[in-house]
């Protein structure tokens, strides 16, 4: 909804500058249109995904037992209403209804379309209008590795998941999912080196540097929870 709000508000914008103006040179509504729809994306595509993943986050609240001990409440719940079962009644609605509709657009149109629309332009990336509505896509990243913010949105979403689904197997493993991500991520950046500026990509593998070093304190710190806990 905001999304569109916003498209609209420029629209008409655009349309009133073009109008008083008495001219349509360097107007393109459809190109603004679109350029400001991807930055809003980009904006709000952690929630966008986390809240997709949580359409299908579950949790185990009760086990059979027997007698003469009873389980209240045996089988999967759905973590954003702990009294609604897992793909029963209108949970199935959301699930299969508005959640596989968003993964398939966010975890796999939008990454392919990034990379398409950034290999298919190569050739246009320097060009002052195309960087002035697209720039955001690709101007810190060699012409080579244009399609680069695709990866970074794929290890996002990656990220997300691991935050989203990594409580069911417990904090010990949760983090060290994220750690084997993060180290994968450092990996990657180190040996492709894709951002344009030497100093962009060494800002970027420190930033990844502390936030692995920061998954691994947590993890150490986790480590001797599980640890004390069997002591006890």
């Amino acid at each position: 909804l905001l999304l569109v709000v916003l498209l609209l508000v420029q629209g008409g914008i655009a349309h009133c500058k073009a109008y008083c103006c008495k001219s349509s040179h360097g107007f393109n509504l459809l190109d603004r249109l679109l350029g400001s729809a991807m930055t809003v994306v980009f904006v709000f595509i952690p929630s966008l995904v986390r809240t997709t993943f949580g359409l299908f986050a579950c949790v185990t609240v009760d086990t059979p037992t027997a007698e003469p001990s009873c389980a209240a409440a045996v089988g999967k719940y759905w973590i954003f209403d702990m009294g609604q079962q897992c793909f029963q009644g209108y949970h199935a609605w959301w699930a299969f209804g508005l959640g596989v509709p968003l993964l398939v657009v966010l975890c796999l149109v939008l990454p392919v379309a990034i990379a398409a629309f950034t290999l298919h332009n190569r050739s246009a990336l320097n060009t002052p209008t195309f960087r002035k509505h697209y720039g955001f896509l690709y101007g810190q990243y060699k012409a080579s590795c244009c399609f680069w913010e695709a990866v970074v949105l794929l290890q996002t979403m990656l990220l997300v998941a691991a935050a989203v689904f990594g409580f069911t197997v417990g904090p010990a493993f949760q983090t060290l999912i994220v750690s084997a991500l993060l180290v994968a991520t450092l990996v990657l950046l180190i040996t492709v080196k894709p951002h344009y500026h030497r100093q962009m990509g060494n800002l970027a593998s420190q930033n990844i540097g502390c936030l692995l070093f920061t998954s691994l304190v947590a993890l150490s710190l986790s480590i001797v929870d599980v640890a004390r806990d069997d002591q006890q």
